[in-house]
C-alpha cells in the first residue's frame, strides 16, 4: 500500500500581542487580538521517504509578568514551565498536531505530528524536510480540504489525543534582582480550519493564507487583598473549580465534525472570543478531563492532593514561603492558574431531587480559591483575633470563562464569626474558667439541671459570669433549624443520597435582629476508616432556585418547589439575610459518646453548594505544613427524654385512647444529647408529639414546653437534630402526676420532673 509523505513548506510568525485581559463581570468586551502564532504557510507535497525528526525534551510558552496588573504577555516558546525557563534556542523541533480534512464523505482524517523550526524572536517554520504522512485512502481530489493544529502537547497515537498537564505557580512583576519575572507555562495553543489547495496529481497541498494560533483557555491570576481586620499570612491556595485543570484534547472529535462547520477561517473572526463565529471555528476541538487512573492525575494527587467531587477539580498548590499581608493591603504577587471552561450540570427537579425528570437544567462555571492561611496577630484588649483561619476563601466567582481571554482574580479575604466561636466550651453554669475549659467536657463532667434550679442560676454572676448569656433558641437555630438538622445520618446515612436545605430563622450575637437563613445539610458520607460524618452550609442567602421562601420550607437536593414544611412556629415575618457574610461550613463526627463539631468560615467569596464539598479531601490538611486547629466544640452523648404511650385495654381494638407519658431513655446515653432554653415551644411549631389541638403537648399545669435543642434523635433510627422530637418540661407532663391502672412500664416515673444539661453562649466570640 501507498503511503502519501508531504513536504511542508511554512513561514510562521509568533504573534506577542497578549490576550485581553477580561474581568468576569464584563464578558461582554471583545477587544481579544492575541496572543496567537500567525502562519504564512505554503505545502507541497510529493512521494518520498519518511524522516524522522527529533522531539524536545520540552515546550512551554512564555509570559512575561506586567508590572500594573500582573498581566501575563506572551513572549515566544520556552524550554520549560517556571522562572527558570528560558527562550528556546534559534533550530529547536516544536511539535505540532495538524489535523487534515476533507468535506467530502468517505475521506479519512489525518491526524498528524509535525516537528516546527523555532527561531528566537517568535518565529517559527516548517521546514520542507520534514514530512508527514496523510492516514491511508487519502484521495485530494475529493472535496475541499482543511487543515487546523495544536501546538505543543504530548501526542498519544494509541488513545488518539494531545494530553496538557496543567499549570499552575506564583509570581511578582519583578524578580529580586529587579528584572521583569517570565515564565513558561505548558499550555495549550491552537489554531482553527484554513482551506487548502490541493492536487491529487502532484500530491500538493498549499495555502496562501495566514493562520493564527490562539491560546486555549483562560490564565486566572488571584491577587489577595486582606480586609479580615487582624494581619494574616498564607502560603498556598486550594482550587475548586468546574473548569478543567488537566485535561486533553480528544482528536476522534475531529472525525465527526459537520461539513457545515469547514470553512476557512478569517483573523477578523478571532478578535471576539464570545462570538458565536469564534466558538464555531474552534468547536471541534474536544478538550476533556484526564481520567482518574492517568499518570499525572496518580502523580498529582500525591503531590497535590488532585481530586475530583461532584464534578468540580480539587487542587492544592503551596509556595516556598509565606506571604504576609497587615490589614488593608494587597500581595505584590499573584497565583496564576491555567483551566479549561467547563461547566457543571445542575438538574433542578420538583420536589425530590433524582425523582422523575427535571423542570430544569442548568449548566454553571463555578471556581474557588482558599488560602492555606494564619492569623499573624493574637487577640489583644477588646479585639478578637481568630486562632484558625486555615482554608479562608480569597476569591469565588459563577462566571462562565471564555477560553481565549485571560482573567483577573480580585481576593478580598474577610472575616466574621461563625456560631460555634460564641458556644461555651464546657457544658454547666460556672466561672470563666469552667466554662471554656474544654479538657474536661464529657458526660462525666455534664451536669443537669431542674428548670428550677436553672432560674436559681441564670441571675448569679457567679454562675453566668459576664459576657455569657442562656441563649434563646434563635441563637441555636444559626446550627441546627426546627428539624432535618444534620440529616446525613438519618438511618446510618442511607435515608438521602443529597441534600436537605431548610428555611430557618437564626440570630448571632451582634445581630440587631432575627433573619430568615438557608441551612443545607449534606448526605452522610463514610470517611477511609468508615465511620459516618455529616456536614452543613449555614447562614447562606435564599438560593435562586427555590419557589418558596416560607420559614420552615425544607428543601430535599436541588428541588423547585419544597417537599414538606417543618416550621418553628416563630419569626415567619423575619427578613431574609441579604448577604452571605456569615457563610460557615461545619463537620459532625462521632467520638467517643460525643458529637464533635468543627467549624470554618467561608463568607461573601463562596461560591459552592453543600454537595460540592460533602467529602473529605474539603477538610483535608495541606500536604505539608502546620496550621492551627479548626474552631472545634464537643457535644457530650448525656441522653434524652423521650415519649411513650401506653393503650388501655379496655377500649376497642384501634382505639387510641390511653396514658401517653415521659421518661429518661437510658438507651440514648451515648447517642444523643439535648440543652434546655429559655422558650416556651410556639403553638405553631410542628413536633413529633402533637397536642390534640395543635402545637406541643402541655404540662400539668396546662402550660408549653420550653424548646430544646437536640443533638441527634436516635430512637426509631431518626437520628436528626433540631427542635422537632424533643422538648423538656418545666413542670410535670400533662397528667404524669398519676399513673393509669394499666401502665406496668417500669421507665414510668409518676411526677416526672426533668433534668437536662445547660449550655451558655458569649455575647462576644473565643478566639478558638
Amino acid at each position: 500500500m501507498k503511503k502519501l509523505l508531504y513536504s511542508c513548506i511554512a513561514f510562521c510568525t509568533l504573534v506577542l500581542a497578549g490576550c485581553a485581559d477580561q474581568d468576569v463581570a464584563e464578558t461582554n468586551a471583545t477587544n481579544n487580538d492575541g496572543p496567537g502564532v500567525k502562519v504564512s504557510m505554503t505545502m507541497e507535497g510529493e512521494m518520498q521517504s519518511d524522516a524522522a525528526a527529533a522531539t524536545p525534551n520540552s515546550r512551554a510558552i512564555g509570559y512575561e509578568v506586567e508590572d500594573n496588573d500582573g498581566f501575563p504577555t506572551a513572549k515566544g516558546l520556552y524550554n520549560g514551565v517556571g522562572a527558570s525557563a528560558q527562550e528556546l534556542a534559534t533550530g529547536t523541533k516544536v511539535p505540532v498536531v495538524l489535523i487534515f480534512k476533507s468535506d467530502a464523505s468517505g475521506q479519512p482524517v489525518t491526524k498528524v505530528k509535525t516537528m516546527w523550526t523555532y527561531t528566537q524572536g517568535g518565529k517559527l517554520t516548517l521546514e520542507p524536510s520534514e514530512t508527514f504522512e496523510m492516514k491511508s485512502g487519502t484521495n485530494l481530489s475529493q472535496g475541499t480540504w482543511y487543515v487546523c493544529g495544536i501546538l505543543g502537547g504530548d501526542l498519544d497515537n494509541t488513545n488518539s489525543n494531545v494530553k496538557f498537564d496543567g499549570f499552575v505557580d506564583g509570581y511578582t512583576p519583578k524578580d529580586n534582582s529587579g528584572n521583569k519575572t517570565t515564565f513558561g507555562a505548558d499550555i495549550p495553543y491552537i489554531f482553527g480550519w484554513r482551506k487548502l489547495e490541493t492536487n491529487q496529481a502532484k500530491k500538493t497541498i498549499k495555502t496562501n493564507h495566514a493562520v493564527k494560533f490562539k491560546q486555549f483557555g483562560s490564565i486566572v491570576r488571584l491577587k489577595v487583598t486582606n480586609n479580615t481586620g487582624f494581619g494574616i499570612k498564607y502560603d498556598g491556595v486550594r482550587i475548586i473549580t468546574s473548569n478543567i485543570l488537566v485535561g486533553q484534547f480528544d482528536l476522534s472529535s475531529f472525525d465527526n465534525v459537520a461539513t457545515s462547520d469547514l470553512a476557512d477561517t478569517q483573523d477578523g473572526v478571532l478578535n471576539d472570543a464570545t462570538s458565536n463565529d469564534y466558538k464555531k471555528v474552534f468547536k471541534a476541538f474536544n478538550f476533556t478531563q484526564r481520567a482518574t487512573t492517568d499518570a499525572k492525575i496518580t502523580s498529582l494527587a500525591s503531590t497535590n492532593k488532585f481530586s475530583m467531587h461532584n464534578d468540580l477539580s480539587y487542587y492544592d498548590y503551596k509556595f516556598n514561603d509565606f506571604v504576609t499581608l497587615a490589614n488593608g493591603s494587597s500581595a505584590t504577587g499573584y497565583v496564576y492558574v491555567w483551566m479549561a471552561p467547563k461547566q457543571q450540570t445542575v438538574n433542578i427537579y420538583n420536589k425530590q431531587e433524582g425523582v422523575g425528570s427535571p423542570v430544569e437544567t442548568k449548566q454553571i462555571s463555578k471556581t474557588q480559591f482558599m488560602l492555606m492561611a494564619i492569623p499573624t496577630e493574637t487577640s489583644a484588649g477588646n479585639k478578637v483575633v481568630p486562632t484558625s483561619i486555615n482554608m479562608i476563601p480569597a476569591y469565588g466567582t459563577r462566571a462562565d470563562y471564555v477560553s481565549g481571554r485571560n482573567y483577573p482574580a480580585k481576593g478580598s479575604v474577610v472575616y466574621n464569626f461563625p456560631p460555634l466561636s460564641y458556644i461555651a466550651k464546657h457544658s454547666n453554669f460556672g466561672t470563666e474558667a469552667e466554662l471554656s475549659n474544654a479538657a474536661t467536657q464529657d458526660a462525666a463532667h455534664t451536669e443537669t439541671y431542674s428548670y428550677s434550679e436553672i432560674e436559681s442560676n441564670v441571675n448569679n454572676s457567679a454562675k453566668v459570669p459576664a459576657g455569657y448569656m442562656f441563649a434563646h433558641h434563635e441563637y441555636w437555630r444559626s446550627i441546627l433549624p426546627q428539624f432535618y438538622g444534620f440529616s446525613g445520618f438519618r438511618n446510618n446515612g442511607t435515608t438521602y443520597n443529597c441534600s436537605m436545605g431548610i428555611v430557618s430563622p437564626a440570630r448571632l450575637p451582634g445581630w440587631n435582629e432575627t433573619k430568615l437563613v438557608f441551612h443545607s445539610y449534606s448526605k452522610g458520607v463514610r470517611d477511609s476508616q468508615g465511620n459516618l460524618i455529616a456536614y452543613m452550609i449555614g447562614l447562606s442567602k435564599q438560593p435562586d432556585y427555590i419557589s418558596s421562601t416560607v420559614e420552615g420550607q425544607a428543601y430535599q437536593g436541588y428541588a423547585k418547589n419544597p417537599l414538606t414544611r417543618a416550621s418553628s412556629g416563630a419569626f415567619e415575618s423575619a427578613p431574609w439575610i441579604d448577604k452571605n457574610d456569615y457563610r460557615y461550613v461545619m463537620r459532625w463526627e462521632d467520638k467517643n459518646g460525643n458529637a464533635i463539631l468543627k467549624q470554618r468560615y467561608l463568607g461573601p467569596r463562596f461560591v459552592l453548594d453543600m454537595d460540592d464539598i460533602a467529602n473529605e479531601d474539603f477538610w483535608a490538611a495541606p500536604i505539608t505544613g502546620t496550621y492551627p486547629n479548626d474552631v472545634e466544640r464537643i457535644v457530650p452523648y448525656t441522653g434524652i427524654y423521650d415519649v411513650a404511650a401506653t393503650l388501655d385495654p379496655s377500649k376497642p381494638a384501634g382505639s387510641k385512647e390511653g396514658q401517653t407519658w415521659w421518661y429518661f431513655n437510658t438507651n440514648t446515653v451515648g447517642k444523643c444529647a439535648q440543652y434546655w432554653t429559655p422558650d416556651d415551644a410556639p403553638v405553631g411549631g410542628r413536633y413529633a408529639t402533637q397536642a390534640p389541638s395543635g402545637g406541643a403537648m402541655q404540662d400539668n399545669a396546662h402550660q408549653a414546653p420550653k424548646l430544646s435543642v437536640t443533638f441527634r434523635y436516635s430512637v426509631v433510627a431518626d437520628d436528626v437534630s433540631g427542635f422537632f422530637n424533643c422538648y423538656l418540661y418545666t413542670r410535670t407532663p400533662l397528667e404524669q402526676d398519676h399513673k393509669k391502672s394499666y401502665v406496668n412500664d417500669s421507665r414510668f416515673v409518676e411526677g416526672l420532673i426533668m433534668k437536662a444539661p445547660v449550655r451558655l453562649w458569649k455575647t462576644t466570640p473565643y478566639a478558638d
